[in-house]
């Protein structure tokens, strides 16, 4: 075998140099907003008012040519829970599924038009980790903590809904489409029919945009039927 061209470049860091300083960066507005880390999965967590808030950074190792740092946010509400037990539980296998809302990085994209949806951070070396690890602080402290704030309650939720009816579409998630109907459902401020409609047009685009999956569409209507009175 003739050797190659280019030799790829090696890494500056390990993994674990890697996990000390995104702790050493974020631990600090965390632990201010009173979230509590656990070390063996990488998250972070907390009970608020009567939400539970987890955010999991997640490490891709593919030594020796990069590492890639990502995050995922799940908000859970109890009676949104249950009411998605009852027409999700048995057509999705993850648990996390019935969560009130999942984000993941790409819902929290940077300033940069370049880079406008990205779903990770490649690192290679101290310059790559250095702004990540700036960019993740800044964005924990800045963007996800407040919308856990703001996400505190069934009521803040719908009230956030409300004020921004594109956001749950945006999103490109089903769960979080189901979310905002049935928070319009528990609320009973915003005429949940009239929302469902809102919410089928804007499925439709993006599925026609091939943006999000027809299931979506189904699992929406599965929702309404469920809440509706």
């Amino acid at each position: 075998m003739e050797p190659t061209s280019q030799e790829l470049p090696s890494l500056e860091l390990w993994l674990q140099d890697l996990q000390s300083y995104i702790y050493k960066v974020t631990s600090g507005p965390m632990k201010h907003a009173h979230f509590h880390f656990n070390r063996s999965d990488f998250i972070y967590s907390r009970k608020n008012k009567k939400s539970q808030d987890e955010l999991s950074i997640i490490f891709l190792s593919q030594f020796p040519v990069n590492y890639r740092v990502g995050f995922q946010l799940e908000i859970w509400h109890p009676p949104i829970k249950q009411v998605k037990e009852t027409f999700m539980s048995e057509i999705l296998n993850r648990e996390s599924n019935l969560c009130s809302i999942i984000l993941n990085m790409k819902d929290f994209p940077p300033n940069d038009p370049l880079q406008k949806f990205f779903k990770d951070y490649t690192i290679c070396n101290y310059r790559d980790l250095f702004l990540a690890g700036d960019w993740l602080a800044q964005t924990l402290q800045y963007e996800l903590v407040p919308l856990c704030d703001q996400m505190s309650t069934v009521a803040h939720m719908d009230a956030f809904f409300e004020s921004k009816p594109d956001w749950s579409l945006n999103t490109r998630s089903g769960g979080n489409v189901c979310t905002d109907l049935i928070t319009a459902g528990l609320g009973q401020r915003r005429d949940v029919h009239q929302r469902y409609r809102q919410l089928l047009e804007g499925l439709q685009q993006k599925i026609e945009n091939r943006q999000m999956n027809p299931e979506s569409r189904q699992l929406l209507s599965l929702c309404y039927e469920s809440i509706k009175r």
